[in-house]
Order: C-alpha cells, then structure tokens, then sequence
C-alpha cells in the first residue's frame, strides 16, 4: 500500500506513459546508433507539451532546469537535425556515437566502471545490478548485446517498469492507492534508482556534456541527468515504506 497526505502531484508524476517514454528514448540513445525518425518520434510537439505538463509538479529547483534542457533538445532537433540533408546529419550523429561510447576518447557507460573498486567492466555493480534484477524475477533478454550495469539496460529497466506502473495506475485517489502490485512496482523503481542510477548515471552525463562534439548528445545527456535525480526525489515521496 502506498500512503500519502497530500500527494495528488507525485501520482501525476507516475501516472499516464511520460516516464517510460522518456526512459525508453534514454535508453535507446545509450544503447546503439539513434535514428532520425526515432529522434523525430520523441521530439513531436505533443511529447514535448507531455514533457512540459509532467515536468510542472516538481520544485522549482527541479523543473527549471528540466524544462530548459528539453527546450535545448527541441532546438537542437529544429534547427538541425530536422533539416535538410539527413543522410549528413546520420553520418554525424553515427561518428558521434562511435566517439562516445567506442573510442578511448569518449566514455564508458557501465556503472561498474563508475563505482567498482577498481574502475573496470564486470565489477561488484555489475553483480549488484544482476542480482536486483533477478531478485524480482527478470533476467537479461539473450539478444541484448550489452552487460546488465550498461546504462542502456539500466534505463531500459525503467522504461518497462515505468510503462507498467504509470498505464495501470487508476483514477488519482485522496491519500491511497489499494493495488499491491503498482506499489511493488513503485518500489522497485524507487530502490534501483537509489542503489545504482542515481549513483552513476548524473557523473556519467556530465562526463558526456564535457566530451561530446555533437549538441544533441550533449543536450540528451543534460536531460537524463536531471531527470533520474527528479525521477529518484518523486518517487521517494510516493513509497515511504521503502526508504
């Protein structure tokens, strides 16, 4: 059971597709080459007033610089990318990714890497993230390519569990929601954004935003790490039994 006074907006804040969404977009830009249609498919004008409307219930502190990332994203989409000459902005985007993610120059977006004991692939996070996920049943799909401690999977993690709570959760109540299994789900959120992400993934954005030559990577990586800080604050406030 989830109890609350007066939480009316951090229900908003789950409810409905928006975070899982905006996870699952994360997590396809961490994982492989993004598309222009599935940049195009994030940016339409209806996501980002979705964006805008979820983005409102949060402090001031919070939704300001959100706001203002996602304003950046939308330029960046705008005024280059949704150009003229995609197979030159495909191009440049693929050279980015391979920059970023697979060269030495760029970053490695593995939570061991950022907080194991000694800063290499397959440490103590990477057995942490697969025993937190097999602890509630769920094991790595055989064709994703990537470790579990990969930011990709991680965010993608979120993605499906964000798309189950927020699509099930009924009409806003005053103070309790009576579904034992949107708690749970809530609850896991909760703790794996504690436990890992929010751990490693704001210090691996900042370390895109220093390295990147692209402005969408660097406005994307904005955006993700000020969400999972947002996204760990309200979901804290929604499951008091978990902290």
């Amino acid at each position: 059971m989830i109890v609350g006074g007066t939480l009316e907006k951090n229900y908003c804040w789950v409810q409905g597709s928006t975070r899982g969404k905006l996870y699952s977009f994360l997590s396809a830009v961490f994982k492989d080459e993004i598309s222009l249609e599935q940049i195009e498919e994030f940016c339409t004008k209806e996501n980002m007033i979705r964006l805008k409307d979820s983005f409102a219930v949060l402090s001031a502190d919070k939704a300001g610089p959100l706001l203002k990332s996602i304003a950046h994203l939308s330029t960046v989409w705008e005024s280059r990318l949704g150009k003229n000459e995609p197979e030159a902005e495909i191009l440049e985007l693929r050279k980015e990714f391979a920059y970023l993610f697979l060269t030495p120059n760029g970053v490695y977006p593995f939570e061991s890497v950022y907080r194991g004991r000694k800063n290499l692939l397959m440490d103590k996070p990477w057995e942490d993230v697969r025993s937190f996920y097999r602890r509630i049943g769920l094991e790595k799909d055989k064709n994703e390519k990537h470790p579990e401690d990969h930011a990709a999977v991680e965010l993608g993690f979120m993605a499906s569990l964000a798309f189950l709570s927020g699509n099930e959760l009924p009409d806003l109540p005053s103070t309790v929601i009576e579904k034992d299994e949107i708690s749970y789900a809530l609850q896991v959120q909760q703790a794996f954004l504690t436990q890992h992400l929010m751990k490693w993934i704001p210090r691996l954005c900042d370390d895109i935003q220093e390295k990147t030559r692209h402005p969408f990577y660097r406005s994307v990586a904005e955006l993700a790490g000020l969400f999972v800080e947002a996204d760990g604050q309200m979901l804290q406030a929604l499951t008091p039994e978990s902290n």
